[in-house]
């Protein structure tokens, strides 16, 4: 049924859930995860209460810096990329210029933080969130919370139907929030702030292997 779903989506390209369950005939109590689910793999964007198809372009088509060095050095700088190490370093490890480094880790920042964004709009989607409003380096960004997760945005998102965090939510944020206020200290973060934030929350609480592997997973997608 999955597959047979993904396909009506692509032929529809932009659809209601109403619109869906009506050609479908599929009630949307059973439509709904499986487009929660095309969300968080990216097959489905969210927009004004509407899904829209996403043609999958695997990422190393889109940039062409993957088709420029062979899968080891790619896989050498992902590895330093997951163990935190400055470009310069990494430049001297894959043996190629920090320029191109910068440039793989802005893919992956950029990566992370699209996945994250498509996750935050999937559940904003079903319970919209007043947004808690940070600045850092002078520069606003917007903070969201769902299942014990920061969500940043780099744009608002609105709805007259905005709740308020729960006592318990309060508490959990500001763990968090702690958390990253102390990660991003130094100024360079001020470039790509968003980026930056997600990329930071993405590392708490996990090991190498644990991130490696996702990141992997994200490049391969």
């Amino acid at each position: 049924m999955k597959d047979k779903i993904l396909q009506l989506c692509k032929r529809l390209n932009k659809f209601s859930l109403e619109n869906l369950e009506i050609l479908s005939e599929i009630p949307k109590s059973n439509l709904f995860p499986l487009l929660d689910e095309f969300v968080k793999e990216g097959k489905l964007i969210t927009k004004n209460g509407e899904y829209i198809y996403c043609k999958q372009n695997p990422v190393i088509q889109n940039y062409s810096i993957f088709k420029l060095y062979p899968a080891v050095v790619t896989d050498t700088v992902i590895r330093c990329f997951c163990e935190d190490i400055k470009t310069i370093k990494t430049s001297n490890i894959a043996n190629i210029g920090e320029d191109q480094v910068q440039k793989f880790y802005t893919i992956f920042r950029t990566l992370i933080y699209q996945r994250q964004k498509r996750q935050l709009d999937s559940y904003y989607l079903k319970q919209p969130q007043k947004a808690r409003h940070r600045k850092f380096f002078n520069k606003e960004v917007y903070l969201y919370f769902y299942f014990n997760q920061i969500f940043v945005s780099e744009t608002l998102l609105k709805s007259e139907d905005d709740k308020m965090f729960s006592s318990k939510e309060k508490a959990e944020f500001t763990t968090i929030y702690c958390y990253l206020s102390r990660n991003l200290t130094h100024n360079t973060n001020a470039n790509n702030l968003s980026y930056k934030i997600a990329e930071t929350l993405w590392r708490r609480k996990r090991g190498f292997k644990d991130l490696y592997f996702d990141l992997k997973s994200l490049v391969q997608h």
